[in-house]
């Protein structure tokens, strides 16, 4: 850095210098830029989210519709829609990446447990939470069904169900209050564990590699940190740049889908391909083995991993168990997930009450008495309204936003 006034005054008000600790000369790699990739993804999506709110309505008869006006009347809101879309793609890849070097490597192993549980719990939060919300606000068929089936898991979940479902309130539609989770519960909670998660990577620095003479200690002897933290940051910082500006050229070239008003009967339209294998699951045993069961069944291999590799070694070849019982999950995972994209639509049903029809089994929301929501009433299931007068479109998949993400993509 360099000694001139401006840098020596901005360092006395902010101590920028501090952020020059030691840490291990591999953090400047690919591999262990991925995480701070993976924030940086975040922090886009924050930004084009807060401009995306100003335009976007969630009330069930008009969120499809202010999706369109985004991306075909506002002013460069087709790219700032396809950018949105693209970047929370990117992070989802990105996310995958880091957790799957993060195990490969080994970096989950004592001291660093805790750092991979709130590594775990982001990764949920931001698919399962955040990414899933964005995709039903926009309300158009995938959106639609998407709501079917978060009902239909609700209606299993006892009294903890009925607080986060229709049988809430009357007031506020499903798709506002979806919206409201998306831009400020899922945030906060993103927010909480990033502090978290990258307070423990401070405290325990950068994990040693997998091979090599650091491969069985805790964390790299002080005498070999020859790194910086500040050239770590400028590291994710260059691969940032070539990462997101090529997220850019693709927004600009390839539109996402966008979807119309949905149809009153399900289609069985597929979900984004990071919930793939969950529907290819579904066309098997139904809804709620498919959704809740196999969510469990894989947070529980993300909580034991810790717990079957507790030797001091990082190693693969001394992890040839735990490596296998990864490569056996991804290889079921991404089976399913072929399955499911090459198998033909199908209409999936719930528990024994059955989910057959995407406005079924929830109590019908009366609002016309209330003051200001005579526009918002909605149909049986918490879905949206038609207006003969809306944008009609086609009824193609369309991923949703992420963690950190603007309400509608």
């Amino acid at each position: 850095m360099s000694n001139g006034s401006l840098w020596n005054r901005l360092d006395q008000w902010t101590r920028l210098s501090r952020l020059s600790f030691p840490v291990p000369a591999h953090a400047k790699n690919l591999g262990y830029c991925l995480g701070g990739i993976t924030l940086t993804g975040f922090v886009l999506l924050f930004l084009t989210g807060l401009i995306l709110t100003q335009f976007f309505n969630p009330q069930p008869d008009l969120a499809n519709r202010s999706v369109h006006y985004i991306a075909e009347q506002v002013a460069g809101g087709r790219f700032l829609r396809s950018f949105h879309y693209w970047t929370a793609e990117a992070v989802v890849l990105a996310m995958c990446a880091h957790l799957l070097r993060v195990f490969i490597s080994g970096a989950y192993k004592a001291p660093r447990v805790l750092t991979w549980y709130f590594g775990t719990a982001l990764f949920f939060t931001a698919t399962m939470l955040s990414y899933f919300s964005g995709t039903v606000i926009k309300l158009d068929q995938e959106g639609s069904e998407a709501m079917v089936h978060y009902q239909a898991v609700l209606e299993v979940l006892g009294p903890i169900g009925s607080l986060m479902g229709s049988g809430l309130t009357d007031s506020v539609s499903m798709n506002v209050r979806m919206y409201t989770f998306h831009i400020t519960l899922a945030p906060l909670l993103l927010i909480a564990l990033i502090v978290g998660h990258f307070y423990l990577i401070h405290v325990f620095n950068i994990s040693p590699l997998p091979r090599g003479p650091h491969s069985r200690l805790p964390q790299v002897p002080a005498a070999e940190l020859t790194g910086t933290f500040t050239e770590h940051l400028w590291a994710i910082t260059r691969f940032s740049l070539i990462f997101y500006g090529l997220v850019a050229m693709v927004a600009a070239i390839v539109q996402p889908p966008l979807g119309g008003e949905p149809s009153l009967e399900q289609t069985g339209v597929k979900p984004p391909w990071i919930y793939l294998w969950q529907y290819g699951i579904e066309n098997f045993v139904g809804i709620i083995p498919g959704i809740l069961y196999s969510s469990l069944v894989l947070l529980l291999l993300f909580l034991i991993v810790p717990m079957l590799d507790r030797g001091p070694s990082r190693d693969p070849k001394d992890r040839k168990g735990v490596l296998a019982l990864g490569a056996v999950t991804f290889v079921v995972l991404l089976g399913l997930t072929l399955y499911a994209w090459l198998s033909p639509p199908q209409v999936h049903k719930g528990h024994e009450h059955g989910h057959g029809h995407p406005h079924g089994n929830t109590q019908e929301h009366s609002m016309d008495e209330m003051p200001g929501m005579g526009e918002t009433k909605e149909t049986p299931s918490g879905g949206p309204t038609h207006d003969a007068d809306a944008p009609t479109g086609s009824s193609e998949e369309e991923h949703p936003a992420h963690e950190h993400e603007a309400p509608t993509r």
